[in-house]
């Protein structure tokens, strides 16, 4: 350690690497999702209503929400086409795609009790706005009447209203006969005439188009008022809809006869609903504000075929189909203002994906037989192994702990994969990765819960340390599972989070000090080495990452006090602060070095950002997720794994153009 004093400070270099926004979800694996469109500039409320189509070869999603905008955005960037479209005076809660004149145009209605048109290409309004002399318009749908377009309306006053598309004039008297608002429209051609199926308080009702008719009996059955609907050709000639709303079973039923064909269990709370086909499949994606995920029912079988990645932080309110780059996507959006795009799979053989069964709560990452992994430990008392490029599991759980799994460390020992996982049990437990199976008896020196965990495999051998609340700090051999060195108790009291670097090429840990920064321990006799931070403001560091840049090691720290947020970036060497990364509380971190360039990843609540250590900025916007992150880990090969509830998406790190 004598060398010391003679290093400074390192040269600051430009960041050379970014962090891209779209993120790929390991449960279920293959499903991918962007950050939420227009996320530096889009919708400031919620978003009601979205529909998708093709310009100049380009998948767009063309939105509308509480802001009284409509926007168009690039399904394959997430960026914004154009200006946002303004002109309502309230919140646009419909949308829907038709032709005027050889041109694409887009109909648009919501509170101020207006239809507009809009051109597509350009955005710019098309003739003056439909006054349908009623409430707020809840849905749209286009059809043909007499061979001319028409706009079906639901309308929050019960009624459905039909407007000539060229003319704005109302061809028929508004249909009336639902008991409740009109949320849900479609249209089709049923024994050769355009009808429209609409949704409005208990019942679905279809009328005829091109006299006002009712067609046949309402479809009674729901119990709660139905707020979402589609129609389907189950087989040929064969045409259902599927219907449901609050507290009602989303049910199937002909469209012919209005008789009940098969209802969707695990949907009682219907929000959204659209159908495509997928690999030959006639499928429905259903939002239910009482399940996490977007579900998907092969409407065959009447069965689950699959499970879309969670969303959104909130109830989910719309959702269409798009197909970009040859790949299928639904689109969907919130009333947090978010619309985000995500792969549409479809499982074989249908069933839920394999997760944890409760959150996860702790993640690392090292190879095993040359792949990547992560190894993640979760409150469902399991350890899983995943390969970070297929989302498969490598292994079968491992379930030995007999609680909750606090800590997570992975490294190499003579070239096999080795876990070593701490838990509330105050055991230590020793995982070989590639057979899958403990390596020896879990060590149970510790009493109490563990807090953390680290390894380190570059000194001889190699080594780990653990930290539990019984204020112990122990350094273990990897090898034989025997501890190295005497116990050692915290410095003042427990310590909540620790990691390992080298300095002059042995093998140490720095260890969250009570009152701010960090000491340094040596990892091959398990003492203090005397170099420690200096200042105490009596807040407890919580989270410490490190890396290694040019052989000069970096700190990264995090304290508990609300009032001193910044994450500190330290020189390890001369123990000195070089600089700090803003933030709001940080729930995770880790830190890495991506090609010589080091970045720090760090989660506060929903948000996931990452920085340069070199020049402290930004190297991404902040990604929100679904729910909150408890865990996050960075890889050298560019992967950054985010751990929330029970879910895993990885991001990754490519070199800025």
């Amino acid at each position: 350690m004598s060398s010391l004093s003679r290093h400074k400070n390192p040269d600051i270099r430009p960041a050379a690497w970014r962090v891209q926004q779209a993120w790929t979800s390991l449960l279920p694996k293959g499903v991918t999702s962007c950050p939420p469109l227009g996320s530096t500039d889009g919708h400031t409320n919620w978003v009601a209503s979205v529909t998708t189509t093709v310009i100049d070869g380009r998948a767009v999603a063309i939105t509308g929400g509480g802001d009284r905008t409509v926007r168009v955005w690039d399904l394959a960037t997430g960026e914004q086409v154009g200006s946002s479209w303004t002109g309502h005076t309230n919140a646009v809660r419909a949308l829907a795609m038709s032709v005027l004149d050889g041109r694409p145009v887009v109909i648009s209605g919501g509170d101020d009790n207006t239809v507009r048109v809009w051109e597509l290409t350009s955005g710019k309004p098309v003739g003056d706005p439909f006054d349908l002399q009623a409430d707020s318009v809840e849905a749209l749908a286009i059809a043909e009447r007499h061979g001319r377009p028409v706009v079906v309306a639901g309308c929050y006053d019960t009624t459905v209203r039909v407007w000539d598309l060229e003319t704005r004039q109302e061809v028929m008297a508004p249909l009336r006969g639902h008991t409740g608002p009109v949320y849900a429209v479609a249209t089709t051609v049923l024994d050769g005439r355009w009808v429209a199926v609409t949704g409005g308080g208990p019942v679905v009702r279809v009328w005829d188009l091109d006299t006002g008719d009712p067609v046949g009996s309402p479809f009674t059955g729901h119990t709660g008022y139905v707020s979402a609907l589609a129609v389907a050709e189950l087989t040929a000639g064969h045409q259902v809809v599927i219907s449901g709303g609050y507290q009602t079973t989303t049910r199937l039923s002909d469209l012919a006869t209005g008789l009940p064909v098969s209802d969707l269990p695990r949907s009682e709370n219907l929000e959204a609903v659209t159908t495509t086909v997928m690999h030959g499949r006639l499928v429905a994606i259903i939002c239910d504000s009482n399940e996490p995920t977007i579900q998907v029912w092969d409407l065959k079988t009447f069965k689950p075929t699959g499970e879309l990645f969670p969303q959104h932080p909130r109830t989910v309110h719309a959702v269409a189909t798009a197909v970009v780059d040859g790949r299928q996507v639904v689109v969907s959006s919130c009333d947090g203002g978010s619309v985000r795009v995500s792969d549409l799979v479809v499982s074989e053989p249908a069933g839920k994906p394999v997760r944890h069964d409760a959150a996860i709560t702790a993640v690392a990452t090292t190879s095993v037989a040359g792949r990547p992994v992560a190894v993640t430990g979760g409150d469902d008392e399991t350890v899983r192994v995943w390969d970070l490029d297929t989302g498969d599991q490598v292994c079968r759980p491992l379930t030995d702990t007999t609680g909750s799994v606090t800590a997570v460390a992975a490294t190499q020992v003579d070239d096999r994969a080795v876990a070593i996982i701490g838990g509330k049990d105050g055991n230590v437990h020793f995982w070989d990765l590639t057979l899958g199976k403990a390596a020896r008896p879990p060590l149970t020196a510790h009493h109490l819960p563990i807090t953390a965990i680290a390894a380190d495999n570059t000194g001889d051998p190699p080594r780990a340390i653990t930290a539990g609340d019984d204020k112990t700090i122990r350094v273990w051999d990897l090898r034989t599972g025997e501890e190295t060195g005497n116990p050692r108790k915290s410095d003042h009291r427990w310590v909540h989070d620790l990691a390992t670097t080298t300095l002059d090429d042995q093998p140490i840990a720095l260890l969250g000090r009570w009152g701010g920064g960090f000491r340094v321990r040596d990892l091959a006799s398990n003492r203090d080495t005397g170099l420690q931070t200096t200042g105490n403001n009596g807040k407890p560091v919580r989270l410490v990452a490190a890396t290694v840049v040019d052989g000069r090691p970096i700190a990264i720290t995090t304290n508990d006090d609300w009032r001193d947020r910044p994450m500190k970036v330290w020189d390890v060497i001369t123990a000195q602060q070089i600089g700090q990364l803003p933030t709001g509380a940080v729930s995770a971190l880790a830190a890495t070095t991506v090609d010589g360039h080091p970045i720090a990843v760090a989660a506060s609540h929903r948000t996931v950002a990452a920085w340069s250590l070199t020049t402290f900025s930004k190297i991404s916007p902040g990604i929100e997720f679904p729910d909150l992150v408890n865990a996050v880990a960075a890889t050298p090969q560019g992967h950054i794994i985010v751990c929330f509830d029970r879910d895993i998406a990885v991001l990754t790190a490519t070199r800025s153009s």
